[in-house]
């Protein structure tokens, strides 16, 4: 009896809650000191992307002014205004300006990094040239883009009238416009691409390149073989991020058309702008971002899964 009595005592009953909390934290010390460590990025990760992006998600199914009222519970009411004019254009324009730009831009910045990774003079001026419009303001730079296409005081059209020809009104020409929005985004978004892309370049080793070169092989053998190849990781990332950036694009549309002429030059951003901050319908702004997020991520998995596919095989 009593040394039933004394292993009693000593159970976990009679044991101070400090001494087993102690216990306890030694047994699970390393769950505990990690779930201590990511707690400071888990609470920012928490406010600042997943309960704005549910947020979001609830405010999509609602019409809500943002001001006078509260949220009332539509449903897919302002998805299925995206079927209505002028949006399916809207969201055309959105893809024609982000596939074009992806194709042109990732192509020159490929071969600007192969030249920029060759011995010659003034190289890293080179370098910096070309990066130097992804730091300038997009407001600037987009204004000073428009003063050569001002309709009567720009410089193209001071040009034609040096040459005796008729000024032209570029703002209200749809073609002209769009190539106005496509050369500018790629001028000013080439730099990122190719500076991935040198960073890459610069990590083959040159060995691999003088051993082709014995063996015969051309300069095109070598970017088919043995460049293309062996860039295809930096390939995959710089065409799902350039996807995201020229999807993205509003500040060349808002300051040099405003997506004008007859919304043939509006995008996806511009029109979310303009719901939710000029026309006060946040619902349908809200569902417009999530109508965004859903393309890019389809695309980038399906562009990951291809390219990755192409890497196993």
């Amino acid at each position: 009896m009593s040394v039933s009595a004394k292993s009693t005592s000593l159970g976990t009953g009679d044991v101070p809650w400090t001494q087993r909390f102690t216990r306890w934290r030694h047994r699970h010390r390393q769950a505990f000191e990690a779930w201590l460590i990511l707690t400071p990025i888990l609470l920012y990760y928490s406010f600042f992307f997943i309960f704005p992006v549910a947020a979001n998600l609830y405010v999509s199914f609602t019409s809500w002014s943002g001001v006078y009222q509260a949220p009332r519970w539509v449903g897919l009411a302002n998805y299925r205004t995206y079927l209505n004019p002028p949006y399916p254009l809207i969201l055309f324009n959105t893809l024609l300006f982000s596939l074009t730009i992806l194709a042109i831009q990732t192509v020159v910045a490929f071969f600007t990094a192969v030249l920029l990774n060759e011995k010659v003079v003034g190289r890293g001026l080179y370098r910096a040239l070309f990066y130097i419009p992804t730091l300038t303001s997009a407001a600037i730079t987009s204004q000073v883009f428009f003063a050569f296409i001002s309709p009567y005081d720009g410089i193209f059209n001071a040009v034609l009238k040096a040459f005796g020809q008729d000024i032209v009104i570029w703002t209200i020409s749809t073609s002209w416009m769009r190539s106005f929005i496509i050369l500018y985004s790629i001028w000013r978004g080439l730099g990122v691409p190719v500076v991935l892309f040198l960073a890459a370049l610069q990590g083959i080793h040159r060995e691999i390149y003088e051993a082709a070169k014995v063996d015969g092989a051309t300069w095109w053998a070598q970017m088919r073989y043995i460049t293309v190849p062996l860039l295809r990781p930096m390939i995959i990332f710089v065409v799902v991020t350039s996807m995201i950036a020229s999807f993205q694009i509003f500040e060349a549309v808002l300051l040099i058309s405003n997506g004008g002429p007859s919304n043939t030059t509006n995008v996806m951003l511009l029109q979310i702008y303009n719901d939710a901050f000029v026309n006060t319908r946040l619902g349908l702004a809200a569902a417009g971002s999530m109508v965004v997020a859903i393309v890019l991520l389809g695309f980038s998995i399906t562009n990951m899964r291809l390219m990755s596919r192409g890497q196993t095989e």
